[in-house]
């Protein structure tokens, strides 16, 4: 088999410059290379800017624009994943507040298979062996929260072991929980929801949370992992949302897979503060986009994402 043959960073230079790619300070291209891995800049971002069928980039496209594209994904991940995490910390809190009202009197609860929907039986029994391993292994620190629940209550509730579990996990129990539950969760949501868009007559029921909430949890991974957001789809399309998605010209044709679509969708998970500074500086980070790009337009970076082709910056409503 052969292997992949070593270049230096001088050698990566070269390959890049017999590519048609301007490279003005080639010692300032070489440190950033160095420190930033020429597979994840170059394979990862440059195809971008290149011929159609070809290795050869585009006339006039330089170096500066290829670390600026990457910056622009890096910082709009980053801004994501905050939005994110504050997403996640609201179900969490929402969850676990609706599962113990549910179970008040039953110690452990969520180790009951009796605690969640009859039909779900199967699939909630690798989340509540996580559960129990979760248990576990916290309980041996004594500075530990589940230790001191453990030893004083015999109890552990839910919205002490929640700090302690994934969006992942978290996820898992909402799908698995009674339709009763799901349906506090999905009306407590709809505070956010009514916040974010006012004139929304529309119900957030079930169906549509569970939807939504598998798409921001697997953009959640690709943030978290580090992974492209360019170009990432997640596995299936949401649900149709007329009253949230028409407004941010998504259609009911239209596919809902990717990053724009998850962005519209925190409307739903986050309050109306904490929605416009994602949506504030999502617009930033796109004027910077704009400003370093000479070669290509933005546009086709945004369509990637899933932005609409005649996307403008006021596309994106903020309520």
């Amino acid at each position: 088999m052969q292997r992949k043959e070593f270049k230096t960073l001088d050698e990566q230079v070269n390959i890049l410059k017999d590519r048609n790619l301007t490279i003005i300070d080639e010692e300032k291209a070489k440190e950033y290379l160095l420190s930033n891995n020429y597979y994840n800049i170059i394979n990862g971002y440059s195809i971008y800017f290149k011929k159609e069928n070809s290795d050869q980039y585009l006339d006039g496209t330089t170096f500066d624009e290829i670390t600026s594209l990457y910056f622009f994904e890096s910082e709009l991940k980053r801004t994501v994943f905050n939005s994110l995490l504050l997403a996640e910390k609201h179900l969490k809190s929402i969850f676990s507040y609706r599962f113990s009202e549910t179970y008040e009197n039953v110690p452990y609860a969520y180790l009951d298979i009796n605690c969640y929907a009859p039909e779900k039986t199967l699939s909630v029994v690798p989340t509540i062996s996580l559960l129990s391993k979760t248990l576990q292994n916290n309980q041996k620190y004594k500075e530990n929260p589940v230790h001191h629940y453990v030893h004083k209550y015999n109890d552990v509730p839910i919205w002490v072991l929640i700090n302690f579990i994934d969006f992942g996990t978290l996820k898992n129990l909402i799908n698995n929980v009674t339709t009763s539950v799901q349906n506090k969760i999905a009306k407590d949501l709809s505070g956010f929801l009514n916040e974010n868009v006012p004139t929304l007559e529309e119900r957030f029921n079930t169906e549509t949370m569970l939807s939504l909430i598998k798409n921001v949890h697997e953009t959640r991974n690709v943030c978290a992992h580090n992974n492209r957001l360019l170009d990432f789809s997640c596995r299936s399309d949401s649900i149709y949302f007329k009253k949230l998605h028409e407004p941010n010209q998504i259609g009911k044709e239209t596919e809902r897979r990717k990053l724009y679509s998850t962005l519209v969708s925190l409307q739903c998970f986050l309050s109306k503060t904490e929605y416009a500074v994602l949506h504030n500086t999502i617009i930033k980070r796109i004027k910077y986009l704009n400003n370093n790009l000479k070669t290509i337009d933005s546009k086709k970076i945004l369509v990637s994402l899933g932005f609409p082709e005649d996307f403008e910056l006021e596309t994106i409503k903020q309520n």
